[in-house]
This record gives C-alpha cells, sequence and structure tokens, in this order.
C-alpha cells in the first residue's frame, strides 16, 4: 500500500525527507562537532527536544498524505502550533524508552513499538493529552507489538542496501518507512476502534 501510494510521489517525498534531515541532523552535527564533548551532549538533547515538533510534523506529513494531502514542506513546520504537547509527549516517550533499554535492552525496544502510534494519535486527537496518548497507544498495541515488530524488520535489508548508496538511497527509504507506519496506523485504528 506505501509503494502505491507514493507512486509518482517519490521526489516530492525525497526532497521533504532531505529537508527534515538538513534541519534536524545536519544543523545537529555541523554545531555540536565544534563543541566539547560535554556541551555537544547538552546541545544535542536541547537540539532533540526542539526538534521534537518537526519529527512529528514529518511523521504526521505521511498520515495525511495517505488521507489525500499533499508532501510540502511546509507541513514539517506544522508542530510547532501545538509543540508543548508535542514536546513533553516526545520527552515522556524519550524517558520511557531510554529507562527500558537501561534494563536489559529488550525492555526498550518493547517501549518503543508499544508507544510507536503516539505522535499518530496526537494528530487526531488535539485535545488529547501526552499522557492518555500513551495509553491509548499502548491499548492499540496489545496484541500487535509483534506484528509491528517485524514489519520494522523487513526494513533493515532496504536500510543496508542505502548505506551502498552513500545514504541517498536514504531520501527514498525515510517516505517509504512513514508511509507504512501510516497505513498501519489506519488499519490498527479501524480493527481496534478504541
Amino acid at each position: 500500500m506505501a509503494i502505491a501510494s507514493l507512486q509518482d510521489k517519490w521526489m516530492d517525498a525525497a526532497i521533504v525527507s532531505l529537508i527534515y534531515f538538513v534541519i534536524s541532523e545536519g544543523i545537529n552535527f555541523a554545531v555540536s562537532s565544534f563543541m566539547t564533548q560535554e556541551t555537544g551532549f547538552v546541545f544535542q538533547l536541547i537540539w532533540l527536544l526542539a526538534c521534537a515538533p518537526l519529527t512529528w510534523g514529518f511523521g504526521v506529513m505521511f498520515l495525511d498524505f495517505i488521507r489525500g494531502g499533499e508532501l510540502k514542506v511546509g507541513k514539517l513546520f506544522d508542530g510547532y502550533k501545538d509543540s508543548l504537547r508535542l514536546s513533553l509527549a516526545f520527552f515522556l516517550y524519550l524517558v520511557v524508552v531510554l529507562v527500558g533499554v537501561i534494563f536489559f535492552f529488550v525492555p526498550g525496544i518493547i517501549f518503543a513499538i508499544m508507544f510507536a502510534q503516539l505522535p499518530y494519535i496526537l494528530r487526531d486527537d488535539e485535545n488529547i493529552s501526552a499522557i492518555d496518548a500513551m495509553k491509548k497507544s499502548a491499548k492499540m498495541m496489545s496484541g500487535h507489538k509483534m506484528d509491528l515488530f517485524l514489519l520494522l524488520l523487513s526494513f533493515i535489508g532496504w536500510a543496508l542496501l542505502c548505506i551502498l548508496t552513500l545514504g541517498i538511497g536514504y531520501l527514498f527509504l525515510m517516505p517509504y518507512m512513514q508511509t507504512t507506519m501510516a497505513h498501519y496506523y489506519e488499519d490498527l485504528k479501524q480493527e481496534s476502534s478504541i
């Protein structure tokens, strides 16, 4: 479904992905490379939180796209209209996943998958709190965590092939993954009716 959705839109998706990557990762790398290890880490943490609405915008743009919207660069910045709620949700997500990773690694993967629907839930319900969105994601993913894990594993081969293209392939893999995740959410939402 993702490939069919992206038909004739691959270049638009690659351009949006490039702009997202340059802002979220390029600026981070360029600035932090001139800092000491300690100040670089602090800057990266602050930059990660500052880019949370941008990351959200990148993900939900593909949800809007499969619902008939357009892939436009301006949509990347839609999250900044609701940056406090989105940054809080992203922060809570990171804390839970990092705590899980610290304790035997596997719980971190489980938590990451459990809360994978968080951006889409926050998109569909502008009044839901970060905590309630996390609870809703956990309910939606109940009984589906292994399905999503296997789906995510299916992208490993593509990621390895992208390395051979010196990373250029990621400009096409990122939209493919985001579109796939958006379709997964739509299917899951219909099935769970939560």
